[in-house]
């Protein structure tokens, strides 16, 4: 079922939005000082956060500090946060080997690290379970993947938000902005779309790079690890 939660825009200062981190902690912490993030903000992270880069778990135990904190962060869920479910929580044999080969190896190297097991981190498994798969605001909506203008958010199916590189973008219909993450960018930039979409997805953990978007100037903000 397909989980929605819903914001009004002008509780907040500005609201910043990006995605698939996967593991890149470094580029978040500088990130969140380039902002100089306040508790008036939010900030949208749409999905994939963990697989691929060097500190799965030191990203979420970081997203919760500031939750902890007093700063507004909502985690749109992606496909490899699932793929984590299934491959790493459920115990699933064959779920575990897609996981392990979509760059859950790298996950796992971060819980060893830790010298964690699946018990000691029931908390991300919670923060992970209650993701929503869309925020959606009067202006916006938030998803990892893709959103079918054909549907209400409602009726969209969760293989569709999650999974499809098809380009939506040619039938938003819905007069709002759609950003979302999952493909990533071979130009490492923010993709303006026709109809008013905005692909987020700037490949940050193959360049060493961020690029992110607080929604209401348009201002982009980027940091780099590159030396």
């Amino acid at each position: 079922m397909i989980k929605i939660k819903h914001i009004n825009e002008d509780d907040y200062a500005r609201i910043f939005v990006f995605g698939d981190m996967h593991g890149c902690l470094g580029l978040f912490n500088l990130m969140i000082k380039e902002i100089n993030l306040t508790k008036k903000d939010l900030v949208i992270i749409l999905g994939d956060s963990c697989d691929r880069g060097e500190d799965t778990i030191g990203l979420y135990k970081r997203y919760a500090e500031l939750v902890r904190n007093g700063y507004a962060l909502i985690h749109v869920l992606g496909n490899h946060e699932k793929m984590m479910m299934d491959g790493y929580f459920s115990g699933d044999t064959l779920d575990h080997q897609i996981w392990l080969r979509n760059g859950g190896d790298k996950t796992k190297r971060s819980i060893y690290k830790r010298n964690l097991n699946s018990f000691a981190l029931s908390w991300l498994k919670d923060f992970i379970g209650d993701m929503p798969h869309i925020v959606s605001s009067e202006q916006s909506i938030f998803v990892h993947a893709a959103f079918d203008g054909d549907k209400s958010e409602e009726e969209q199916e969760e293989d569709y938000v999650l999974w499809s590189i098809e380009p939506f973008w040619e039938s938003n219909n819905t007069g709002k902005r759609i950003f979302h993450g999952h493909v990533a960018s071979e130009e490492n930039r923010i993709t303006r779309r026709e109809n008013n979409v905005f692909s987020m997805d700037v490949g940050a953990v193959f360049f060493k790079r961020l690029e992110i978007m607080e929604i209401r100037s348009g201002e982009k903000f980027e940091v780099s690890l590159r030396e």
